[in-house]
């Protein structure tokens, strides 16, 4: 595995010395519109890109939201559910420096 993990590291090795020659044997004009016609794809793409995001945003698929009304709270099944839950001792005794315990005031 070593082994072809070094042979992998030469060839990507030679191929970026092989295209960093090349880039450094084109004239400056060429490499300076290289760099504005990849700049210019990339600022298309991310202008594209905004344009959809904003109509989709605005379109919504002809969905809107629905708006859901308060609705009036059923305090006896709550007041059921609270009594489920009783108070359990983790093991988790500790001195109460005098306090009382339980939460008795």
């Amino acid at each position: 595995m070593g082994k072809w993990i070094e042979r992998v590291r030469d060839w990507t090795d030679r191929q970026d010395g092989r295209l960093r020659a090349w880039l450094e044997a084109l004239p400056q004009r060429t490499r300076l519109a290289a760099v504005l016609v990849i700049f210019a794809v990339f600022a298309g793409c991310a202008l594209f890109t905004f344009g959809a995001a904003l109509y989709e945003m605005g379109r919504e698929n002809g969905r809107r939201i629905e708006i859901e009304h308060i609705r009036e709270l059923d305090l006896r099944q709550r007041q059921d559910s609270i009594n489920l839950y009783k108070y359990y001792d983790y093991g988790t005794e500790q001195e109460s420096d005098g306090l009382p315990e339980n939460g008795e005031a």
